[in-house]
C-alpha cells in the first residue's frame, strides 16, 4: 500500500467509528495481534533460570469425544528475583487451537489461551491486569458489568497475552511482568508477591444461553455453543454477557486457570531511609546491572552504604560533572574515558565494573508463516544504511518521480540485495517493503551517549562502511543518502540526529506539483524524508518500550485535517512486525529480544551472549593515555582480528572515582561500594539474585579484575590516616619513545612526588605471559592476553603505538590516576607500579570481607523508571 493510500485509510471515519465501538477490553487485548499462529508471540528458545517452575495444568478438553483427558503442564522460566522483564511461559497437554490465525476482526479461533499477570498468589479475575474485570469489586466475581473501561490497564499498557496451542498440544508466550514501578495498581514487589495466570478457554455455557431455567443459569458442562454463535470457546466468549447484563463470559474459562506464584527483587525502599553517602550518575547502558548490585548489597550487610544514582544522565554529561566536582557526581559511570588533558577537581582512577554490549534487537515476522524470524546477520555497512535514511522508503511501484537524496536505492532493508545475500535462509520469507518500508528504520535513542560514539566508531573502522558513507556505492549500486555523506556529516558521531528533511519535487504517483493548500493531505510532501526517522529523546528505556510495543518512530507525512496533525505511525501487530532497534545488551536480555549477529574482526558473524562478550573482552587493548580498554576495531594482527568467537560491539564499563580530594568517609564509602560490585563471589557472579551480575553483562576479565583491585586500593589509600597519602602523579614517558630489545620494552617514566618530578626507567615484556589466568602482575594487576595477538607468521608485538602516553603534567595539577591494564602493552602498567611504590604500602590495601558492602538506592520515587 502506498503512503497516500495508507493516509486515506486512516482518514476514513467509518473505520474510526467502528473501532470506537469495539469494547475497550477487546481493543486492548487484541491490539497485540494481527496474525497470531501457534507460538507466534514468542521466539523459539527462551532462557530459564534455577527458579523455573513447572506445575500441573487443567485436564485437557477433547472435542471429538466431548470428554476431559489427562492434565497438562505449565512452565514459567523464572519465578523469583523478578524485575521489569520478560518471562517465558510454555505449556503442554492443552487442547489444540482450531483455525490458523487470531485477527483483530476474527476472535473466533477455538480454544485459545490467555496469560495474565495478577495480584497475589491466589488471584481472582478482578486481580488480573488487562482482564474485563480488573479493578472491579472482587466480591461480585463475574456478576458485574462487562465494562472495565479505565480499569483494565490503568497504569502501563496492557501486558495480557492472548495465545494459541499448536496441533501437538504445546504452546508458549512471552509476558512482560510489571513491578510496582510500572503498575502501582498491581503493586508487585519484594513484599507483595504476584502471579502468572494461564487460562485456556475450553468452552462451556458461561452466560446460560442454553439454559431452560428461569432465570437462566450458567452451565460449564454444556458445550453446545462452543463452536457456534456466540462461540463461547473463543476470545469472543470472554465478552459475552448474561441476561442480566453481567460480564460472565469468562467464567467457565476461569475454572481452567493455572496460577504460578512470582516473587520480585527488592525495589528502592527495601532498606531504612538515610542520607545518601555517595551520589553517582551516568551510563544508561549499565543501569540494570547497577539496580541489581545496589539492592543485593543493601540486603547483605548490617552497615548501609547509601547510593543515589541517576542513570538518565548520559556519559558525556556525567564525565563533565565528575571532572568539575559537581554535587551528585561523586562517581561517574562510563564506557569511554574522559579527555586526559581535561582539568579535574581531583585525581581519579577508572575501576572496571564488567562488560556489556551494544546490540541490534529486532522483531521481524515471516511474511508467509507470520512466525517470528529468530536469526539475522548484519554488517557495518548495512547498519550504516539504516542509520542514514539511505533506503528509498517512500518509493511506490507507480512512482513517476523520486526523492533525489536516495533515488534508485532499495525501498527497505528487506529488498536490499546485500541483506538478502547475507541472510539467504531456507524457508524464510522476509517482509514486503511495499507495506511497511518506513517502519523498518531503526528505533534509536537521541541525546549524546557513549553508545552512539562506540557504534559509529565501529562502523567507520570497517572499510566497506567507511567507503559507503564517503559516497562510494555498494556493489549493487546503492548509495548513501546525500545528506549523510561524511563530507557533510562526518562519522563518528556522538548522537543520532535526523539530517534529511527533503522530498520529491512533486507527487510520487503523478509527478504533479504538491498542493498549496496547507490543509491538503499532501501539502508537506516536499519534506517527506523529515518524517521518516525520529530518535527518541527519553533514552534507552523509551527505545525498549517502543520495541516491546513494536511501535516505530516515524510520522505520517500526510496531513490529517480531521485531527489537525500529522499522525504518528501506529504500532505493528504480531505476525506483521519488522521493527529494529539499537539498544544495550542488558535490556535486550531482560526482555528476551532476539538480536542480530554482527560481523567481527575475523569476518565471522557472532551474536551477543555471555560467551561471545567474554571472548571479546579478552581481546581488549589498553589506551596508554588513560588506562582504559577497548576493542581494536580495524586493526590487523591483533587478538581481536583473529578471534572468531568475539562479539564485535562488546564494550567495557567503568566507574570514574576520586583517589584523593574527598572526605575520608566518602572515599571509604566509594571503595566499599566498588568492592561489592567487583567481588567475584557476588557482583561479578552472573545470575538474577540481588547483588549478582545481571543478564546481558559479563564479568571482569582477569586483567580487569586486577585493575579494579589496584584502583580500589588507591581509593582506600586516599582515605588513609593523616589526611591521605603522599600525592604522586605518574605521567610518563618523559622523553623520547620506548625502546625495544628482543621482547623487552624499556620505558622512561616521569614520577612526580609532592610536586618534584623525577625520571625512572621501567622494563616489561611484550605480550604478557599468555597464561590461562591472564598472567597477573602483582605490582599492579597487570595482565597479558590469554589468547595472544594474531599476527603474521613469526611476528608478535604491540597492537598500538607505545609512544602514545601523555606528556608530563604541570606540577600541582590534578590528572587522571591511570589504573589501566594493557593485555599487550605493559609499560603503562609499570608506570602505575611506580605510583604504588611511591605512595607507600597504604596504596596496596584492598577491601576485605570485613568491609561493609551494604548499599542504599535512594532513587526518586516520583520517577517510574524502566528496568527498576
Amino acid at each position: 500500500m502506498s503512503p497516500r493510500e495508507a493516509g486515506a485509510v486512516r482518514r476514513r471515519r467509518g473505520v474510526r467509528a467502528y473501532c470506537a465501538a469495539v469494547l475497550a477490553w477487546t481493543a486492548a487485548f487484541m491490539a497485540a495481534l494481527v496474525l497470531l499462529p501457534p507460538g507466534a508471540h514468542t521466539i523459539a528458545a527462551a532462557h530459564a533460570d534455577s527458579s523455573s517452575v513447572t506445575v500441573p495444568g487443567p485436564a485437557v478438553w477433547i472435542p471429538s469425544t466431548q470428554t476431559y483427558g489427562a492434565n497438562g503442564a505449565v512452565t514459567v522460566s523464572q519465578t523469583t528475583n523478578l524485575v521489569d522483564q520478560m518471562v517465558h511461559v510454555s505449556w503442554t497437554g492443552f487442547t489444540p487451537s482450531s483455525g490458523q490465525f487470531v485477527t483483530f476482526t476474527n476472535l473466533n479461533v477455538l480454544y485459545p489461551v490467555a496469560v495474565y499477570e495478577c495480584r497475589g498468589t491466589n488471584p481472582k479475575i478482578t486481580d488480573c491486569y488487562g482482564t474485563t474485570h480488573y479493578g472491579q469489586k472482587a466480591a461480585a466475581g463475574f456478576a458485574q458489568p462487562n465494562d472495565g473501561a479505565g480499569l483494565a490497564a490503568p497504569d502501563f499498557p496492557n501486558n495480557a497475552v492472548p495465545a494459541v496451542t499448536r496441533s501437538d498440544g504445546t504452546g508458549s508466550a512471552d509476558i512482560e511482568v510489571y513491578t510496582a514501578n510500572q503498575s502501582p495498581s498491581l503493586g508487585c514487589d519484594a513484599a507483595n508477591p504476584c502471579s502468572i495466570v494461564v487460562e485456556p478457554n475450553y468452552g462451556g455455557d458461561s452466560t446460560g444461553i442454553d439454559s431452560t431455567t428461569s432465570p437462566p443459569a450458567p452451565n460449564c458442562a454444556d458445550h453446545g455453543v462452543d463452536r457456534h454463535p456466540p462461540y463461547m470457546a473463543t476470545f469472543n466468549g470472554f465478552l459475552q454477557v448474561d441476561p442480566n447484563q453481567n460480564g460472565t463470559g469468562e467464567m467457565c474459562a476461569w475454572n481452567n486457570h493455572v496460577t504460578i506464584p512470582l516473587s520480585f527483587a527488592p525495589v528502592a525502599g527495601a532498606c531504612p531511609a538515610s542520607a545518601a553517602g555517595v551520589s553517582a550518575e551516568g551510563m544508561p547502558m549499565l543501569d540494570r546491572a547497577l539496580a541489581q548490585w545496589t539492592v543485593g548489597a543493601c540486603l547483605n550487610s548490617a552497615d548501609p552504604v547509601t547510593l543515589q544514582y541517576s542513570s538518565d544522565i548520559t556519559e558525556p554529561e556525567s564525565r563533565s560533572d565528575f571532572l568539575q566536582g559537581r554535587a551528585g557526581a561523586d562517581m561517574a559511570f562510563t564506557s569511554l574515558p574522559a579527555d586526559p588533558a581535561a582539568s579535574s577537581a581531583h585525581p581519579y582512577t577508572y575501576v572496571p565494573l564488567g562488560n556489556t554490549g551494544i546490540v541490534i534487537a529486532f522483531f521481524i515476522d515471516d511474511a508467509r508463516t507470520h512466525l517470528p524470524i529468530t536469526g539475522v546477520k548484519l554488517n557495518a555497512r548495512l547498519i550504516a544504511k539504516l542509520l542514514t535514511q539511505s533506503y528509498d522508503v517512500e518509493h511506490i511501484s507507480t512512482s513517476k518521480i523520486d526523492i533525489p537524496s536516495v533515488a534508485g536505492n532499495p525501498t527497505c532493508l528487506f529488498s536490499d540485495p546485500e541483506f538478502l545475500a547475507l541472510n539467504a535462509q531456507t524457508g524464510v520469507t522476509w517482509p514486503n517493503c511495499a507495506g511497511n518500508a518506513i517502519s523498518s528504520l531503526p528505533i534509536v535513542t537521541g541525546g549524546t551517549t557513549d553508545l552512539v560514539t562506540e557504534l559509529t566508531t565501529w562502523i567507520m573502522s570497517d572499510p566497506d562502511a567507511e567507503a559507503f558513507l564517503a559516497g562510494t556505492p555498494d556493489p549493487w549500486g546503492m548509495h548513501v543518502d546525500s545528506f549523510y555523506q561524511t563530507s557533510k556529516y562526518p562519522y563518528p558521531i556522538n548522537s543520532f540526529v535526523s539530517q534529511d528533511g527533503s522530498g520529491p519535487a512533486g507527487e510520487l504517483g503523478t509527478g504533479l506539483p504538491f498542493p498549496t493548500d496547507p490543509n491538503a493531505a499532501d501539502h508537506d510532501g516536499a519534506h517527506m524524508k523529515g518524517y521518516e526517522w525520529n530518535p527518541l529523546q527519553a533514552g534507552l528505556d523509551d527505545v525498549a518500550r517502543h520495541m516491546l510495543q513494536a511501535n516505530p518512530t516515524c510520522i505520517v507525512w500526510q496531513y490529517d485535517a480531521f485531527n489537525g496533525i500529522h499522525d504518528k505511525c501506529t504500532a505493528q501487530l504480531v505476525g506483521g512486525r519488522d521493527v529494529i532497534a539499537v539498544m544495550d545488551a542488558g535490556r535486550a536480555a531482560a526482555f528476551n529480544m532476539p538480536t542480530a549477529a554482527l560481523a567481527n574482526g575475523s569476518g565471522a558473524y557472532v551474536p551477543p551472549n555471555a560467551s561471545s562478550m567474554k571472548s571479546a573482552a579478552l581481546d581488549y587493548v589498553t589506551d596508554p593515555k588513560t588506562g582504559t580498554q577497548s576493542l581494536p576495531w580495524g586493526s590487523a594482527h591483533t587478538g581481536y582480528s583473529g578471534d572468531t568467537n568475539a562479539y564485535a560491539l562488546t564494550v567495557p564499563t567503568y566507574a570514574m572515582a576520586p583517589t584523593s580530594g574527598v572526605p575520608a568517609a566518602k572515599a571509604t564509602t566509594i571503595a566499599d561500594l566498588l568492592s561489592a560490585v567487583t567481588d567475584s563471589r557476588s557482583g561479578q557472579l552472573s545470575g538474577t539474585q540481588p547483588g549478582e551480575l545481571a543478564p546481558g553483562f559479563t564479568a571482569n576479565t582477569p586483567a580487569q579484575a586486577a585493575q579494579a583491585g589496584a584502583a580500589i586500593g588507591r581509593i582506600r589509600a586516599g582515605a588513609g590516616p593523616n589526611g591521605g597519602p603522599t600525592t604522586v602523579t605518574a605521567t610518563g614517558p618523559a622523553t623520547g619513545k620506548p625502546t625495544t630489545s628482543g621482547n623487552e620494552v624499556i620505558t622512561p617514566v616521569t614520577v612526580t612526588k609532592n610536586g618534584t618530578p623525577s625520571v625512572s626507567y621501567s622494563t616489561s615484556t611484550l605480550g604478557g605471559n599468555g597464561g590461562a589466568n591472564g598472567g597477573a602482575d602483582a605490582a599492579d594487576g597487570a595482565s597479558g592476553s590469554s589468547k595472544g595477538a594474531a599476527g603474521a607468521s613469526g611476528s608478535s608485538g604491540p597492537t598500538r603505538n607505545l609512544s602514545g602516553s601523555t606528556t608530563a603534567a604541570a606540577v600541582g595539577s590534578a590528572t587522571a590516576d591511570k589504573a589501566g591494564v594493557g593485555r599487550l602493552i605493559l609499560p603503562i602498567l609499570l608506570i602505575i607500579g611506580l605510583v604504588l611504590v611511591a605512595a607507600g604500602p597504604a596504596a596496596l590495601v584492598l577491601s576485605s570481607g570485613g568491609v561493609s558492602t551494604k548499599l542504599r538506592a535512594l532513587w526518586p520515587q516520583a520517577k517510574r523508571r524502566f528496568g527498576r
